[in-house]
């Protein structure tokens, strides 16, 4: 598996929604439970700003027939998230998530606002 720094967020392609995983047993849980759920424009950010992509197994089939379950790949971009792109991302979670004033939500690098968050999963 790639070099992960966590805390990281999950962004759901299509979604608002963003998932908080503290580490890689968070992750781990989460996609041996949703494997067959997740696709390949779905992202995971860690809190260096790295973007992973998530890659499904070609051979699925072939692992289904024999009972072996494989987990999707994480695809490094090569372009990491902008602060300017995660604050948007971020307001956009908590406007989904019903908080009035979203618009206020600031900081100052990628960790701090994954940290918002796992804040704003607290509140709602």
């Amino acid at each position: 598996m790639q070099q992960i720094h966590w805390p990281a967020i999950l962004q759901f392609d299509q979604d608002d929604e963003l998932m908080y995983l503290a580490n890689q047993q968070d992750w781990l849980s989460f996609i041996c439970a949703n494997q067959y759920n997740v696709c390949f424009q779905d992202k995971l950010i860690d809190s260096s700003g790295s973007i992973f992509l998530i890659n499904k197994p070609l051979n699925s089939k072939a692992c289904a027939e024999q009972n072996v379950a494989q987990l999707p790949n994480l695809v490094k971009q090569a372009q990491p998230i902008s602060l300017l792109q995660m604050l948007s991302i971020v307001r956009h979670y908590g406007q989904f998530q019903g908080h009035c004033c979203s618009a206020k939500i600031m900081f100052t690098s990628i960790e701090q606002g994954i940290n918002t968050v796992a804040e704003l999963e607290q509140l709602y």
